[in-house]
This record gives structure tokens, sequence and C-alpha cells, in this order.
């Protein structure tokens, strides 16, 4: 016996039809459970109709697509199509959308407000363990050169026989080093500090040198020079003892020197009696200039780290070596306080035209105020140059001056003695290159160059990053008084005599760090605000769209509710009843 076999099919609309037929909704399968009531066939058909309408009627209640009038296609139905349906309905349904698009606008509106670089530069505060920031700080690049330059006195004779009256000095360098920093013992406080000890060292550079360390120099004798202007205005007792220490030891007002001697060696019969005689007065036997430095080198610095603090405070040195206020002044004459500057390796953040940056040095025994000169750009990175005050060195009239002495220095000069064991030291800018005081008052030979000895800093002004800085001193030995010594003594008297100076030179940075700030000031910005304008236009479009077809969709409702109307009566149907009953008890 031939059955003819049917597909259960439901009609299903490709796309939503316009407002005049959106209601007029048609049950394409119900002519087929009317047209064959009598045969078996159709009873099979009929049931097999019960099925494909109830999994229609599933499907439909978890998509919002109905069977609507216009273009319609037969799909085969069954539950694998409808878990498909399932799926789409959990990415497209108009709540999904919606929420995705109040994110999108949220995100969009916050970044506006706090960007990611501003993210970023806020975490920076914390100085976080494994984060860029911290390990660049922790292990510094190797990018710091220190270059010295001394001065050979040529005409040492003639100035002992009276017939010159100044000495004539002949620039002899550079003798370049490589200066390696370190930090250790870093400790974070809970007032939002960070306490550590900054350890710095040289290390002689073969490659970069044309002086031979070996060569010799004629230079000041510092132990008899310097002891004789220490003990200016002690009275006749000690100078007499002084004096008959001198001739003991046959110590002479010039001496002979290799360069490495000079710099790092510097031993003198007159010095070692003296610290076995009186060591509080003369505590070292090594006169050496960059042994003195870098003998004492290793200091505790607490600097200011986290949001607490802020973007301009940021690693601004809150103690050194515990106290607030300059190693060896005292609070009470001295008002510079040391917090507020930095040791040079990070500045704070959002730097401004009118910052002064502060500068602490300990060879200097100074803090050194730098302002705004310029803007360039290096790297293709927008920066600021800060030069130092050509008058940091003028003499201060109000009392408050804490880097003279007495009698007072001329302008100029700054007294550093305080951290050089009271030893009569000064400060200056090298060659006096600012004239004050003037090349050829104390001295001549000297050739000042304002391009190549001023200092500045090359910073980014929003990271706080210095790309470049140069910090460039003199040391020099001044000659108190005299007149109380004997006459070989007193050429000496009132002088200020240039012993060497140096250039601390950071040069560049390493690449990674360049690329990383180039992104963070130059890239990320405008990459930020196109990104955040496409989620906001992303996140309008679907809560404006839901918007839109929440419209359609309430004339989808009576269609919907029509069709299942439309199964109920079917399957309420009694002739369907019988139908089903029939079939079943029918025998095979």
């Amino acid at each position: 016996m031939y059955t003819e076999s049917i597909t259960p099919t439901v009609s299903l609309s490709s796309e939503r039809s316009s407002r005049t037929n959106s209601t007029n909704c048609v049950d394409s399968d119900s002519k087929d459970s009317d047209s064959g009531k009598d045969s078996a066939s159709d009873s099979f058909n009929s049931l097999i109709e019960e099925k494909a309408e109830e999994n229609c009627s599933n499907c439909l209640d978890d998509c919002i697509d109905v069977k609507c009038t216009g273009p319609q296609y037969s799909v085969p139905y069954g539950e694998d199509h409808c878990k498909v349906i399932k799926k789409r309905s959990i990415c497209c349904n108009p709540v999904t959308q919606t929420v995705w698009g109040v994110l999108l606008i949220i995100m969009s509106i916050s970044g506006f407000v706090f960007s990611p670089l501003d993210f970023m530069l806020w975490e920076k505060l914390n100085m976080r363990p494994g984060l860029p920031p911290y390990e660049w700080w922790a292990n510094p690049p190797d990018e710091v050169k220190m270059r010295a330059y001394v001065f050979n006195v040529t005409n040492h004779e003639r100035f002992m026989k009276g017939l010159d009256k100044k000495l004539n000095l002949h620039e002899i360098g550079p003798i370049v080093y490589l200066e390696k920093l370190q930090h250790y013992n870093i400790k974070f406080n809970e007032n939002s500090t960070l306490t550590y000890t900054a350890k710095r060292s040289l290390i002689y550079l073969p490659d970069e040198n044309t002086y031979d360390l070996n060569a010799t120099i004629i230079v000041p004798n510092l132990a008899v020079l310097g002891m004789a202007s220490f003990l200016h205005d002690s009275n006749y007792f000690v100078r007499t003892a002084f004096r008959l220490l001198v001739n003991a030891h046959g110590s002479e007002f010039f001496i002979k020197r290799t360069l490495y001697e000079y710099l790092w060696d510097y031993r003198d019969p007159v010095l070692a009696t003296s610290k076995n005689i009186v060591p509080a007065i003369v505590p070292v036997d090594n006169m050496g200039f960059l042994k003195r430095v870098y003998s004492d080198f290793t200091d505790e610095v607490t600097v200011d780290i986290g949001p607490e603090r802020g973007h301009d405070n940021f690693f601004q040195i809150n103690r050194f070596r515990g106290q607030p206020q300059l190693p060896g002044y005292d609070p009470d004459t001295c008002p510079d306080r040391i917090f507020g500057s930095t040791e040079g390796v990070m500045y704070h953040q959002h730097i401004t035209k009118q910052d002064v940056l502060l500068y602490w040095r300990k060879t200097v025994c100074k803090l050194m105020p730098l302002y705004f000169e310029s803007e360039l750009s290096m790297d293709k990175v927008p920066l600021y140059r800060y030069n130092l005050s050509e008058v940091v060195f003028e003499r201060v009239r109000n009392n408050t001056d804490c880097y003279d002495t007495t009698p007072s220095l001329p302008s100029g000069l700054s007294d550093a003695s305080k951290c050089y064991f009271n030893f009569p030291i000064v400060v200056s800018y090298p060659h006096f290159y600012t004239g004050s005081p003037p090349k050829d008052l104390y001295v001549t030979g000297l050739t000042p160059d304002r391009e190549k000895h001023n200092s500045y800093v090359i910073v980014e002004p929003i990271t706080g990053v210095p790309f470049r800085a140069v910090a460039r001193m003199q040391s020099n030995l001044r000659m108190h008084d005299l007149s109380l010594f004997t006459a070989e003594y007193r050429r000496f008297s009132g002088h200020v005599i240039p012993l060497f100076w140096a250039e601390y030179s950071q040069e560049g940075l390493p690449t990674e760090i360049k690329w990383t700030i180039y992104f963070m000031v130059v890239i990320l910005p405008p990459l930020s605000v196109v990104i955040f304008i496409t989620t906001l236009l992303l996140g309008s479009f679907l809560i404006t769209r839901q918007m839109y077809d929440l419209k359609i969709i309430k004339k989808f409702i009576p269609c919907i509710i029509q069709l299942k109307n439309k199964n109920k009566t079917v399957a309420a149907n009694k002739i369907f009843v019988y139908e089903r009953e029939s079939f079943i008890k029918s025998p095979s």
C-alpha cells in the first residue's frame, strides 16, 4: 500500500514585514491538517504536525522571529535547529545588546575623564615591585659618565719668586669614568615613603681616555696650603707648631703628582703626621679628590611615593640620612631644607614651566635650583629644558645665606667645607664662566665657555623622566688671610685656587625606556581618544537600535499570541483527538 511521505515544515519570515502587513499572520500548515480527515495517512500527518507545532512553539518562545506574511521559506524543524536559535538569542536579544551599549558608553566616558595615561601615572606613584618604573629605578641603567678635568700650574717657580702675581693654569682632561649607581635595602614605609640606600662608585673607561694616568702635573700642596688656610686664625703657638711640622718634613708649596695620585692617592707626610696628632681635626691621610668624594658616597635616602603624596611630591626627598635639613648645616641658622629636592634620577610628574626643580648633589653641598628655559624634542618626544640658575652662587644679603663664611665670600663662590671635614673648599661654576668672580681675578689661563660649562636637565614633563642631564661644578681651594704667617705663605693670602672640575653627564636612556615613554606620551593619548570615540558611537548605536526595534516588536506581539491560540485550538479539537486515537488503535 502506497503512503505519501510528508516532511513537517514551518514557515519562518526571512525579514520583517512592513508596518501594514506586520500583523497579517497566517498558519501555513493549517491547510494540511484539514485536507485529509478520512485517511490514515492524513491522521499520521496530523500527529506529526502536532509534534512539529509543539517544537515550533518552543522555538518561538526563545526567539522573536515569527511566521508572518511576506517572503517566506520552508525550513525543517527539529531540536538542533532550536538550539541554534537559542544560542543566537543569547547574544542578539535586546537585553544583551542594551547592556553592552550601556557598558561601552560608561567605559568611553570614564576613559575621557580618567585616561589610560592618567591610570599609568597614578599606578607609577605606588612604585610597585615588578612593574617597569620600579625595576628601572631599582636597577638603574649605566648611562651616567663622570669626566674629571684637572689644572696644571705652569708658573709655580715664578710665582714663588714674586715674578708673577697670579698662578697660571692649564686644563688637562677629560679623564672619563662610568658612575655606577646602586639602590638596595629598599623598604616601603607606612607613611607613603620609600627608604633605600644609594651607593655610587666609579669605573675607569680605558677605551674613552686619551690621557695616561701616570702622566705628572704640578699642583698646589693641599696638605700645606689647606691646613694653613684652616689654621689662619689660630693662636701663635698652633701656627708655629704647624710651620715647624712643615719644615721638618721638607714639604713644599707645589708638588709633582701623577694624575692618578692627584685624584685617588694624594698623600703627604704633613697630612699623615697631623692625622696621628689631631685625628679629630685631620681625620684622613689621603686627600685624593675622587677618593674623598666616593669613599663616603653611600647614603640612606627617604622619598615620597604613593597617591597620598600626589604627583607634585612624587620621589622628592623627605629625609637624607634620617634628617630633613642639609647635612652639616644648623637648621636654626640655615632655612634651606633638603625635602622637596631630588637626586636627579627621577623628577615629579606633571612638571610645568613655572616649576623650579631642586637638585641635590652631595659633592656640591648645596641645593641647586633649575628653571625652565625652552621646549625641544628628542627621539620625537616633546621635552622641557631646565637650566641651573647662573646666580645660584650669588650672595644673599638678608642674613639667610647658608653658603657664606666669615669673612664673607665673594659672589660666585659657595662654601662646601661642611661636607669635607671643614677643609676650606668652595665650589663655583667651571672656569668662573658667569663672570662672577671675574675669571682673571685670582688666576690666569681660564677659558670660560657657557656651552661647555653650564648645567641643565632635559626632562619629559608628564612622567618626570630625565632624557639628558649635565651637572658641572668646580672645586677650589679658598685661602684665607695668611698675614699672620711668614712671607712665603702670605703670597697665597686671599687667593682662590681652582683645583679641578667635574662633569656628570646622563647621556640618554636605554632604547626600551625611550620607546615606552614615546608610546605613553605620544601614541597613547590620541589612540585613546579614537578608541573611546569608537566605543561611544558603538554603544549609542546599540541602544538606539534597541529603542527602534522595541516599537517593531510591539507589533509582533499580537501575531505571537494569535499563533499560540491557534495551536491550543487545534490541540483541543475533538476531531483531531478522535483521529489520533483511531490511528493508535488501528492494527498494523
